[in-house]
């Protein structure tokens, strides 16, 4: 009897997880949305001389930050990706709003296209894990 009993608990158990998940996923989606709306409000937006911000965009789980750059900028950005990479990780995971977001399941995306002529520069993701092999990097440094 007891044979039965457990193969049907699991089961039985395994809708209610799914659900579990399924509105973690809604509620991260719902806040994921709020931010970008708040973030939109005076795009776009300068950031600096070389850099536009054209605003956020929701897509699953990651939360989108499309920038525009200037000619000569989007040159540096693709003579030296992992230098960008490096530069935007160190920024985002400093940034405790993004890490709480992070931390819920989202991913923070950069799109960068070159003002203009709106060709792809580079895609950055980064999400939790990529800010703790961050920091402890940084730690062993120390």
């Amino acid at each position: 009897m007891l044979r039965f009993i457990a193969p049907l608990t699991l089961v039985l158990a395994l809708p209610v997880a799914a659900q579990a998940a399924s509105l973690q996923e809604f509620e991260l989606g719902k806040l994921l949305q709020q931010v970008a709306e708040q973030s939109n409000l005076g795009t776009p937006r300068e950031v600096n001389e070389n850099i536009l911000d054209q605003g956020y965009t929701v897509e699953g789980s990651e939360l989108v930050d499309h920038l525009s750059v200037q000619q000569g900028e989007a040159e540096k950005m693709r003579a030296n990706p992992e230098a960008v990479r490096v530069q935007l990780g160190r920024s985002v995971c400093s940034n405790k709003g993004y890490r709480d977001l992070m931390n819920k399941g989202a991913a923070m995306r950069y799109e960068f296209t070159e003002n203009h002529t709106n060709l792809a520069v580079t895609t950055q993701r980064y999400t939790a894990e990529h800010c703790a092999l961050l920091n402890g990097k940084a730690a062993k440094k120390k």
